[in-house]
């Protein structure tokens, strides 16, 4: 009986080690998607659908000659989609039409560093527009499949190119508790693609992490605690140039382009739940409009992603 005990004892820790030592491993990595549609918010119009997919990793802090103790460092590499198209989808004529078709296939690396109250993302972003970015032929598919009419026509969209951008994103934790927290960021762009800087306030409420681990920011969390939280957040955008409405900043063979609006509002409010390894997110996004003949947008987002 005794011999029976014992080895049910040890099958037992066994059965429940495994599982939390695999929980409580070193948590270095994540993956993870997004998916954006204006359907979502009941459009079919301008910023129409996005497909992104991330790859995070915790880097040692000797990779860009700091020690510090109270930082992370983080590698991030991402693939994205986008597809933009006018709200006038089944009209051939351009003079029709409020903002060019524009698809944009893309890849971001990215290197973020986070204190305690500050994090500072600096990142390369390059990809290319026109028919070799497969947006229309996405955009088509997805119409016929679940037959949503009108089909696009993609008349005169933006022609190809192959773009880059250099940006960078400071985030400041202004205020912050175990129920509250304030950010102000600034967003700068210059390339090729897109010149902006944009400021945001966003304001968290609900069960949250501390900064260098919450999912109020985008990097890994090996902190293994619960968070959820809602949010609302305000930004605007100086637009000094958009290649995908405007055309290239030098000699364009883009069909048809309109002058882009220079001052954007934007307005995200969302929820996100962080439970284990797993991080779900939705929300929506309000935009003003982007052209001075065009009309303002919303659309909304879906997000996961898992740590490991």
């Amino acid at each position: 009986m005794g011999l029976t005990i014992t080895y049910r004892t040890i099958f037992l820790l066994v059965v429940f080690y495994m599982p939390l030592n695999a929980y409580t491993q070193d948590i270095k990595q994540k993956i993870g998607f997004v998916l954006s549609n204006d359907k979502f918010a009941d459009n079919d119009k301008y910023f129409t659908n996005g497909i992104y997919l991330n790859y995070s990793k915790l880097l040692p802090k000797s990779f860009i000659l700091t020690k510090k103790e109270d930082t992370k460092l983080q590698l991030s590499l991402s693939l994205g989609n986008e597809i933009y198209s006018p709200e006038n989808l089944s009209s051939t004529k351009s003079s029709d039409f409020d903002r060019p078709y524009a698809g944009w296939l893309f890849g971001t690396f990215q290197i973020g560093s986070i204190n305690k109250n500050i994090a500072n993302f600096i990142s390369l972003e390059t990809g290319i527009t026109g028919p070799e970015s497969y947006a229309g032929k996405l955009q088509v598919a997805i119409h016929n499949t679940f037959d949503i009419a009108p089909i696009p026509t993609w008349t005169d969209e933006i022609a190809y190119k192959w773009l880059f951008n250099f940006k960078t994103k400071h985030i400041f934790n202004i205020l912050a508790t175990t129920k509250n927290a304030l950010h102000y960021s600034i967003s700068p762009s210059l390339g090729t693609k897109d010149i902006y800087v944009e400021n945001n306030i966003s304001y968290y409420f609900g069960k949250l992490n501390t900064f260098q681990n919450s999912s109020r920011v985008t990097m890994v969390d090996n902190s293994a605690a619960k968070e959820i939280f809602g949010y609302l957040a305000i930004g605007h955008t100086y637009v000094a140039h958009n290649t995908l409405i405007e055309g290239a900043i030098y000699s364009s063979n883009d069909p048809y382009t309109i002058a882009a609006s220079k001052n954007v509002l934007r307005v995200e409010i969302g929820a996100v739940l962080h439970a284990k390894k797993n991080t779900f997110k939705i929300y929506y996004n309000y935009n003003s409009k982007e052209t001075d003949i065009a009309t303002s947008h919303v659309y909304g987002s879906l997000a996961y992603s898992r740590s490991f």
